[in-house]
């Protein structure tokens, strides 16, 4: 006789799921906006120097994690909304969930890296050895930077959690022979 199919996750459970896809999108989103925003005009002897954050090798991997993980929360986020709106799912979708939330938190994980690792590398660089008129606009450079790398950390640790309860909600399915 085969076992009963699993209880469909309760109410609560699902709601704290939705919050959490709400909260990595959102988080991500916001990098994306500061990341993206980020430029700043460095005065050096009576020159002007533009730094962008596409001038930054790891500003630009920080950004297309950013905007990966945002396409892909997105996408996550249409699939729980109809999920929570049916109480159906299809049974890719355990898959879908556990392989995606432990890709993407990686790729998440190593761009928050990226962005610590290059603004303080970058900052300490730039005092240095150039000198400025001012360092204010080094600091709101590097500063948006550490702030786009930590909500980038924050969005991992949320799908991080996401991918604690795929794992379980894929090791609760039931198998099936074919």
């Amino acid at each position: 006789m085969a076992p009963p199919p699993p209880s469909p996750p309760s109410v609560t459970l699902r709601t704290v799921l939705l919050l959490l896809r709400v909260l990595t999108a959102a988080l991500l989103l916001i990098t994306v906006i500061l990341i993206s925003t980020n430029t700043v005009t460095l005065e050096i002897s009576r020159t002007s120097i533009k730094l962008r954050f596409n001038d930054v090798y790891a500003y630009r991997y920080m950004l297309s994690a950013a905007v990966i993980g945002l396409l892909y929360a997105l996408v996550q986020l249409f699939l729980t909304i109809s999920q929570f709106a049916t109480g159906t799912t299809h049974p890719l979708n355990y898959q879908f969930d556990f392989y995606g939330d432990k890709i993407m938190s990686y790729l998440l994980a190593t761009g928050s890296a990226a962005g610590f690792g290059v603004s303080k590398d970058l900052k300490d660089t730039f005092l240095a050895f150039i000198s400025f008129d001012s360092t204010d606009p080094v600091d709101e450079f590097f500063s948006k930077g550490y702030a786009a790398a930590s909500l980038l950390l924050l969005a991992f640790v949320s799908l991080a959690v996401l991918s604690v309860f795929s794992s379980l909600a894929l090791s609760k399915r039931p198998i099936q022979v074919s």
